[in-house]
């Protein structure tokens, strides 16, 4: 009886301890902050439009599309919240950037620059220029 005891005692033990690592861990930590999101290089900042004014906005810590009636940016507003697993790849005149919105679809850009005032984008194939 005391052997059963001393062995349930280590079971619950063992279990309250794996609980404890997986309630405690940090992939659900909602405190982190949204303000690094995006990193673009510096190269790339500013605004890339080409003669629709389509085309993308890159500021320290975001990364905006544009159309000609509005500007969604990533890393703020409506999507800042819905923003996860970014990856980004930076060189001296390539930027490729992806990451998921709301768990669900991955979006993956890359802009290669082609000079101090045109970049192109690989996919589809455009090129901008900086405004």
């Amino acid at each position: 009886m005391f052997k059963k005891r001393k062995k349930m005692k280590r079971i619950i033990l063992l279990l309250v301890a794996a609980i404890t690592v997986v309630a405690c861990g940090k992939g659900d930590d909602k405190n982190e902050s949204n303000t690094k999101k995006f990193n673009p290089p510096a190269w790339i900042q500013g605004t890339w439009l080409d003669s629709n004014n389509i085309g993308y906005k890159f500021e320290v810590n975001d990364f905006c599309v544009i159309v000609p009636t509005q500007e969604i940016c990533y890393n703020q507003g409506i999507f800042a919240t819905e923003v996860t697993d970014v990856k980004e790849e930076k060189t001296d005149n390539t930027y490729k950037v992806s990451f998921r919105l709301s768990n669900a679809t991955t979006y993956i850009y890359e802009f290669k620059k082609k000079s101090d005032t045109q970049i192109i984008v690989t996919t589809p194939y455009k090129e901008l220029t900086k405004k």
